[in-house]
């Protein structure tokens, strides 16, 4: 299974800006008026000529300068012009964040390279390490903020166990994306307590792997584990 669902192709032009920006202008030319329900999801993108990862992502853009209003099963909903920010009128800035399903991209590879070395490199104590952040997991699906930290240390185990420092280094900018606007506002509306129960098991079988020794397993299990993820934002209903 490949990370993207629909084609994730891109260009170094960040294609999701050039439709925010597209999107933009015609909201503020009237041809979409306040109020209005864009077009379905999958007819946008016909329409646009775009991937449905690109749309979504440019809809996030729109979203965060305030000229649209994604309500979840409902649609996408142009706001007043009051609710609009930026440096000028019909004009969406480059994020300063990367865009979500760039950083599942590097992730996939990176966290999956990172699993399959530490099924070979992991010692004891890290194989216990991975257990004890686990276990936190499992304790806390009520409680949000520390299953969030027990989910990053099980991470950031996996990093220290492949015995490369630029790999985990990698992983730590990478993780520090979920931090960003763009990450936050799709993200957060995933977060329920069955996804989290599904990451608990995801994580057990890559913990699995590694304390097996089983390096093309953990990596499969780590790749799946982000496919999942990649999945969940297209379970969400745009339209």
């Amino acid at each position: 299974m490949t990370m993207a669902g629909p084609s994730t192709s891109r260009s170094t032009t960040r294609r999701y800006l050039k439709i925010a920006r597209e999107l933009a202008d015609q909201i503020d030319k009237g041809d979409y008026p306040v109020g209005m329900r864009l077009p379905p999801e999958r007819e946008l993108a016909v329409t646009m000529g775009v991937s449905r990862t690109v749309l979504r992502e440019a809809l996030l853009a729109l979203e965060i300068r305030g000229y649209v209003e994604v309500r979840i099963g409902s649609g996408v909903f142009v706001l007043p012009e009051s609710y609009r920010t930026g440096p000028s009128r019909g004009d969406i800035e480059e994020m300063r964040d990367a865009a979500p399903f760039d950083v599942l991209e590097m992730r996939r590879m990176a966290e999956g390279e990172a699993a399959f070395m530490a099924a070979q490199r992991a010692t004891d104590e890290q194989m216990a390490a991975l257990e004890e952040a686990l276990a936190d997991m499992e304790a806390s699906l009520e409680d949000v903020t520390r299953y969030d930290v027990a989910d990053a240390r099980f991470h950031a185990i996996i990093g220290e166990a492949s015995g490369n420092q630029l790999l985990q280094a990698l992983m730590r900018q990478l993780w520090d994306y979920r931090y960003g606007e763009m990450w936050s506002l799709w993200y957060n509306q995933t977060r329920s307590i069955t996804n989290r129960r599904n990451t608990v098991v995801h994580h057990r079988r890559i913990l699995a792997a590694i304390q097996r020794g089983l390096p093309d397993v953990a990596r499969t299990a780590m790749q799946a584990h982000m496919d999942e993820v990649n999945e969940r934002f297209f379970a969400l209903v745009m339209e």
